[in-house]
């Protein structure tokens, strides 16, 4: 994914998306804080549109699905 691409998420899509594919895989947001070594407040406002994540941040957190963040691109509309 290019960074224009990453531009151009819309950060709804890329919120619910993150959600969704949580959700999906049956994590709590206390699962991924931990997996993730992220603040589940953190991660929280990430997914209801608070804060908009660097891309190294989306990576690391779609590095604990084995998903690259083209694959999860890709495949958006699945996890909303």
């Amino acid at each position: 994914m290019t960074p224009e691409q990453y531009k151009a998420l819309n950060r709804l899509h890329l919120a619910k998306g993150l959600q969704g594919l949580r959700l999906a895989h049956g994590y709590s947001l206390e699962d991924l804080s931990f997996y993730t070594n992220k603040d589940t407040a953190y991660l929280s406002r990430i997914e209801n549109m608070k804060l908009f994540p660097k891309m190294e941040t989306i990576s690391e957190i779609l590095a604990v699905y084995e998903i690259t963040l083209k694959q999860f691109y890709d495949c958006l509309d699945e996890f909303m």
